[in-house]
């Protein structure tokens, strides 16, 4: 059975989740995680396009499970997440990786088995299954968007 690497991403205004899941059938193997941190400046979009590039040509994920935008009352902050996501999705094509969205709710289901579960049950169910005390929260969601990409496979 062929090894899948999935490249699970949570984009954020200030730190963008990244986690890179190997999947071998019904096995799952956390292999790398983090954030990438990035100021209001507009220098943000050339930082988080950097450091995922390197990620992905370290790693060569083949498929990029990403958490859908969601609807919110601030439109600033809904322009910044859009601008983020293009950076993605740029990256996704140029290293030719198959996309798979996933809503926020899909995610917390498969991760906690409630869809509409807190950010600390998603980062204490994260803690659970991997082993593992993300550095923030974005670290977290962004395991458990490469998890839900597992299950939903």
């Amino acid at each position: 059975m062929k090894v899948v690497r999935v490249l699970g991403i949570d984009p954020g205004n200030y730190r963008t989740g990244y986690a890179l899941l190997d999947i071998n059938g019904s096995r799952y193997n956390l292999i790398h995680s983090g954030t990438v941190s990035a100021k209001k400046k507009p220098e943000n979009l050339k930082k988080i396009y950097d450091e995922l590039k390197k990620i992905i040509e370290e790693y060569k994920p083949t498929e990029l499970a990403l958490e859908s935008s969601f609807y919110g009352k601030n439109p600033q902050v809904l322009i910044k997440l859009g601008e983020i996501r293009g950076v993605i999705l740029l990256l996704s094509a140029i290293y030719k990786l198959e996309i798979y969205e996933y809503t926020p709710q899909k995610v917390k289901n498969a991760i906690t088995g409630y869809g509409w579960a807190g950010k600390e049950d998603v980062f204490s169910m994260v803690n659970k299954l991997f082993n593992i005390i993300p550095e923030y929260q974005d670290e977290a969601d962004a395991i458990a968007v490469a998890f839900c990409h597992f299950l939903n496979r």
